[in-house]
């Protein structure tokens, strides 16, 4: 689809934004490809972008990585950078309803554009944005709803017959937050015996989410499990408890998603319940999709919305999955899933499986 645009005056004609550069011309046969990431100060987006980097060496891609440092402006500045380099193509999260101004950037200059993690309300492919190829993330409000199951599920009602939980959310108003927000929600729909003393928005951040779950629990502490919306998010609320001199799994039960290692270690130790995740491979996948574009090999309307179905994981089930994957990292071949290198190749995502 949008492979087929005429690029060859882009070059030529982009203006350069970073002061004393000069554009940077895009080689077809090692396409720039450029990524924003929300912050690396999250060990989740480092993990995300190990893997691309793995990928960009294998398909022969240079990888241009950019920090918005959890700040909507220097987001919006870093796509207008990779937009004025050129990239031939950008993979960026749409924190902060960055969506559409990022795709009119790209759109203005011809560039492909993927969306991962948090997607805006609208679809990919349509006349609005034809370069936005797809969005690829993760299955949220499954995730959230699974998280709070598994924590419903082990805590021992009060003297009222009551469950009471904390909830610390993400970065408010992304969709990430409100659909994993809304799997609580509807967990929480079957499960009356359950009350919210209270929510607070750790902005998917550890140190924040450790200093207003800090408040929270001091104002109720009669909190006996916490609904955390992502790995960093539980390191900070367990930090927190430790502090308070609490039992892990035993006084308070915490639950997470994101599988970060330090969180899979901490579900192996019993200090968290619950975790769900493996969806940092996103940003692998859909590197691949816009490669494969850029490449001319035009993507599937059926492949542009891709949601990824996570991996649960417990106590019980840590063994398993440390040898299912040395590492945490899947056996990922980008080539074999990639149609310029391999014609007739499978899409590039799959669903991860313990025992595969």
């Amino acid at each position: 689809m949008f492979s087929r645009y005429i690029r060859n005056t882009l070059a030529a004609m982009a203006v350069p934004l970073l002061l004393g550069a000069a554009p940077a011309v895009a080689s077809k046969d090692r396409p720039v490809i450029g990524v924003v990431v929300p912050t690396l100060a999250a060990q989740f987006w480092n993990n995300y972008v190990n893997f691309m980097k793995k990928g960009a060496a294998d398909l022969g891609v240079e990888l241009v990585v950019l920090n918005a440092d959890n700040k909507p402006d220097q987001m919006v500045k870093s796509l207008e950078d990779l937009v004025a380099r050129p990239a031939d193509g950008i993979i960026f999260t749409p924190y902060w309803a960055t969506a559409a101004r990022g795709l009119t950037l790209a759109k203005d200059a011809n560039i492909p554009v993927i969306l991962t993690d948090s997607y805006p309300d609208f679809q990919p492919q349509t006349s609005r944005f034809p370069n936005y190829l797809a969005f690829v993330g993760p299955s949220d409000a499954d995730a959230g709803k699974q998280m709070a199951e598994a924590l419903f599920a082990a805590m021992t009602a009060d003297a009222n017959g009551k469950k009471v939980i904390g909830v610390v959310n993400g970065t408010a108003g992304t969709s990430v937050a409100i659909d994993r927000r809304k799997g609580l929600e509807d967990a929480l729909k079957q499960h009356p015996e359950v009350v919210v003393a209270g929510e607070v928005d750790g902005n998917f951040v550890r140190d924040t989410s450790q200093t207003v779950f800090e408040s929270l629990y001091q104002g109720h502490p009669d909190i006996k499990g916490v609904w955390a919306a992502n790995g960093g998010t539980a390191t900070g609320v367990m930090t927190a408890l430790k502090n308070a001199g609490k039992k892990l799994g035993k006084d308070v039960f915490v639950v997470a998603m994101d599988l970060n290692p330090e969180n899979v270690q901490a579900v192996k130790n019993g200090d968290l319940l619950f975790d769900i995740g493996g969806h940092w491979l996103q940003g692998g996948f859909a590197l691949v999709m816009l490669y494969d574009e850029i490449k001319g090999k035009a993507l599937p309307k059926e492949q542009d919305n891709v949601k990824l179905k996570l991996l649960p994981l417990t106590k019980d089930t840590v063994g398993l999955f440390e040898a299912s994957f040395p590492g945490g990292v899947p056996q990922y071949d980008f080539k074999a899933h990639s149609r310029v290198y391999t014609p007739d190749a499978p899409p590039a995502s799959f669903e991860l499986k313990l025992g595969k």
